[in-house]
C-alpha cells in the first residue's frame, strides 16, 4: 500500500547552475501540497560532460541538502535532466508479422513485440535511450494510425522517436548524484521535462518549444500532444555573455549582470543616449547601453540562423499553429520574444506554469521533472491489491491473447 504522502525531486543540472524543485505529493488528494525550490552554483561539468565527479557531486549535495532534514531525508529517487553534448534523436522502424493468412485481431502483445523491435533495431550498443516515442503504427504498409489495438492485419510497424545519449554520459551523470547518496530514478531530456509544463493545448495543435540552456538550446516539436522531432542546437545562453565579455573586456560575472541588468536585443528599441556603467579595476567608465545590445543582437543572430534552417522542415511538414514556446533562463531577456518572432517569422510566446508561484523559467525544467514523475506512477486501484487477483488478471489477459492469435 502507497504510503499518505511522498517526495519527489527533479533535478535539473546546468553547465553553471543547478536547480531543484521537491514536492510532497498527497496520494489520497492527487495533488501536491507543498513545494520547495532551491539553486546552487554547479562544479565540475562542462557541456554536459562532467570533468570532475567529486565537484559536482558536491555540488548536488549542497543543493539537495539545503532543503532541510525533513524533505532532503524523505526524498527516496530524483528525477534528473540531462543536455548530454552526445543527446541526438533518430527514427526507427520495427515490423512484425501478426498473421501470414488471414486477418488476425492485434493484441497489445503485438503493439509490444513491434515496439521493442523498433528499439532494438535503433540502439546503438555505445548509447542509451532517454525515450522512445511512438510516433504511430503502420498496418500491413497502408493503414497509418495512433492506436492498431483491436484493429486486423497481417503487419505490423511501429514507427519512434529514440532520444538518445552516449552511455558514458549518463553514466558519470547518475554517479555524480548517487554518490550523495540519492538514488536517480530516471534521466530526462531537459526540453522533455520543458515541455510537460506547457498547456495542452500547445502541444496538441502544434508548437515549437525552445528550451535555453547553458550551453546548448533543446529544440522540440510538438504536434497531437506527441513529440515529433528533437534538435540539440549548439548555441547557449553562454555564448551571449561570453561575447559581451570578451568585446567590453569583463570579467564574465559582470557580463552576465549587464546582460540582464541592460541588455536587449533589439538596439533599437533602446535610447541612444542611455549609459551604463563598467566597472574596471578601481573605477567606473561609461558605456553606450546600444553598444551592449548590438553585441546581443549579433550574437543571437547566429543563433536565429541556425533554428530557422533546422525549424524549416518541420514547419512545412507539420505545421505550427501555436507558434514558438521559449523557456531557460534567458527567455526573459528584453527583446527576446520580439526577436525571435521578426527572424523566424512566427509568433512566440514566453513559457509559463500553472502555478503562478512557480512562475520563474529558471525552474520550467525542475518543474517538468516533477510531472514526469507522476507520470511514471503506476495506477493506484484497491481492487488490485490482492496478489492472487493480479495473476489472475495476468492469466486471464494472456489467455485472451492466445486465443486471438491462434484462432
Amino acid at each position: 500500500m502507497r504510503n499518505k504522502s511522498e517526495v519527489y525531486c527533479g533535478l535539473d543540472i546546468q553547465s553553471d547552475k543547478i536547480f531543484a524543485v521537491c514536492g510532497l505529493f498527497d496520494n489520497k488528494d492527487e495533488r501536491f501540497i507543498d513545494i520547495s525550490c532551491q539553486s546552487g552554483p554547479a562544479r565540475g561539468i562542462k557541456n554536459g560532460k562532467i570533468s570532475e565527479l567529486g565537484l559536482l557531486a558536491e555540488s548536488v549535495s549542497k543543493v539537495l541538502n539545503s532543503f532541510g532534514g525533513n524533505s532532503s531525508g524523505r526524498i527516496k529517487s530524483l528525477y534528473v535532466s540531462t543536455y548530454s553534448a552526445s543527446l541526438k534523436a533518430s527514427q526507427s522502424l520495427g515490423t512484425i508479422p501478426i498473421s501470414e493468412r488471414s486477418s488476425k485481431i492485434i493484441t497489445s502483445g503485438d503493439i509490444a513485440k513491434a515496439n521493442h523491435q523498433a528499439y532494438c533495431l535503433g540502439l546503438n550498443i555505445e548509447e542509451r535511450v532517454l525515450h522512445q516515442i511512438i510516433q504511430g503504427y503502420v498496418i500491413d504498409k497502408q493503414n497509418r494510425v495512433l492506436n492498431p489495438l483491436g484493429l486486423y492485419g497481417h503487419t505490423l510497424e511501429a514507427d519512434t522517436l529514440l532520444i538518445t545519449a552516449l552511455v558514458q554520459d549518463t553514466d558519470s551523470l547518475i554517479s555524480a548524484v548517487e554518490r550523495c547518496g540519492f538514488k536517480v530514478k530516471s534521466l530526462v531530456l531537459a526540453g522533455y521535462a520543458a515541455g510537460l509544463v506547457l498547456p495542452d493545448f500547445l502541444r496538441m495543435k502544434g508548437c515549437c518549444l525552445f528550451e535555453i540552456g547553458f550551453d546548448s538550446t533543446q529544440m522540440l516539436i510538438f504536434k497531437e500532444g506527441i513529440i515529433r522531432g528533437f534538435e540539440a542546437l549548439p548555441f547557449g545562453a553562454n555564448d551571449v555573455t561570453e561575447a559581451i565579455a570578451r568585446e567590453l573586456k569583463v570579467p564574465l560575472d559582470a557580463a552576465s549582470a549587464l546582460k540582464f541588468s541592460h541588455g536587449n536585443s533589439i538596439p533599437n528599441s533602446v535610447n541612444p543616449d542611455d549609459e551604463v556603467l563598467l566597472k574596471k579595476e578601481q573605477s567606473y567608465r561609461p558605456l553606450k547601453r546600444k553598444v551592449l545590445c548590438e553585441i546581443i543582437e549579433r550574437k543571437w543572430k547566429e543563433f536565429f540562423g541556425l533554428a530557422k534552417e533546422r525549424l524549416a522542415g518541420y514547419q512545412q511538414e507539420l505545421g505550427l499553429p501555436e507558434g514558438i514556446v521559449v523557456s531557460g533562463r534567458d527567455a526573459l531577456l528584453e527583446g527576446l520574444l520580439e526577436s525571435f518572432e521578426a527572424n523566424l517569422g512566427i509568433p512566440s510566446r514566453l513559457a509559463k506554469m500553472e502555478n503562478p508561484s512557480l512562475n520563474d523559467p529558471s525552474y520550467s525544467v525542475s518543474v517538468g521533472l516533477l510531472k514526469y514523475a507522476l507520470l511514471q506512477r503506476p495506477p493506484f486501484n484497491i481492487l488490485k491489491l490482492s496478489s492472487y487477483g493480479n495473476i489472475f488478471q495476468k492469466i486471464t489477459n494472456k489467455s485472451r491473447e492466445l486465443y486471438q492469435e491462434y484462432f
